[in-house]
């Protein structure tokens, strides 16, 4: 596992960082780009939200029309907001505070907390992959089954509901075709020690005798609609990179390709032109720099849009394809992409 880099040593960059990495302290796609900035010599600093409010801080001053903006890192490091050209917003955790606090207290932490840091977002002017704002209204399915039919992408018949009579319905009419269930949401249920994840499945008989506990929480249903294989197709800022995964090739993934990922061939893929003009009005239109679209190429040739993940995984499918995948997300970030 690389080293984890939370900024470059001010001794060998005397300039300023001019890019902000906003995560976690346990993410490889930042280790990877994080060391690759540093064998550069980039200037960048990382922020580890886990490290806010206790090792981290910041400081946000008005005086008149002026203001300034200070985040102060471990290791006395301190970073003006307004030298910051660019964000790369990954996937931050949760705040962290005094074990001590009551639940009230620990509630009241947080809320101050997140205003604060969401408010220095919105001063924050500069290219952002991805703003947090943006990434939230990307990441609901409601909005992308919109958003990419209005840009001529063929999507699923989909029905969200939590009335079993129009689930049953559902199920009923596309039962010839097959029905799946998907999450909404991020797909994970917490237990108090560990995650577990939800991935997309086959509407069973016992799902359908059981149907009423839908109406406990809403339930997106859609119609099957089959293989010959699906499609990752990565867009980083103009840049369109389409992998193949072969999920039809294993009785494990056919259904979720995720249950079996690193034994699934993986080729890249040539998108037509029209269908890669169609996923990029869906990334420009979320205000997205970076997105990761799941798609399936039917047996007919047709090209169906699935999702979009504001902050989806890719460091697998570099390892697997050879795509330039970091390489283009630094140029990005840097300007030079």
């Amino acid at each position: 596992m690389p080293e984890i880099l939370t900024h470059n040593t001010p001794d060998n960059y005397k300039d300023a960082p001019q890019l902000l990495i906003v995560s976690t302290k346990f993410d490889p796609h930042v280790d990877i780009i994080a060391n690759k900035l540093n064998s550069r010599k980039v200037p960048f600093v990382r922020f580890n939200t886990e490290d806010f409010p206790l090792k981290a801080s910041a400081t946000i001053v008005f005086e008149g029309v002026n203001h300034k903006e200070i985040l102060h890192f471990p290791g006395k490091r301190n970073v003006d907001i307004s030298d910051i050209k660019a964000v790369w917003y990954r996937r931050p955790a949760k705040f962290e505070f005094p074990s001590e606090f009551s639940p009230a207290i620990h509630v009241f932490a947080e809320e101050e907390s997140t205003a604060t840091i969401r408010g220095l977002w919105q001063i924050l002017d500069c290219l952002w992959v991805n703003h947090p704002e943006n990434n939230r209204k990307a990441e609901l399915k409601i909005n992308q089954l919109i958003v990419a039919s209005k840009a001529g992408l063929i999507i699923p018949n989909t029905l969200i509901t939590n009335d079993p009579k129009e689930a049953r319905k559902f199920v009923k009419k596309y039962s010839d075709k097959r029905v799946i269930i998907k999450r909404l949401g991020s797909g994970l249920i917490l237990g108090e020690n560990e995650a577990s994840g939800i991935y997309t499945s086959l509407v069973k008989e016992d799902d359908i005798k059981n149907i009423n506990r839908v109406k406990y929480t809403p339930t997106l249903f859609q119609e099957y609609v089959p293989k010959d294989l699906e499609l990752r197709v990565i867009i980083i800022g103009k840049q369109v990179f389409a992998i193949e995964i072969h999920s039809q090739q294993s009785d494990k993934g056919k259904i979720d390709w995720r249950k079996d990922t690193l034994n699934l061939p993986h080729r890249v893929h040539n998108l037509p032109t029209e269908i890669e003009q169609k996923l990029l009005t869906v990334v420009n239109n979320f205000g997205l720099n970076f997105g990761a679209i799941d798609i399936i190429l039917t047996p007919d040739g047709k090209y169906v849009f699935l999702e979009i993940n504001p902050n989806g995984q890719w460091g697998w499918l570099e390892d697997l394809t050879g795509l330039p995948l970091s390489d283009t997300m630094i140029n990005l970030l840097t300007g030079k992409g």
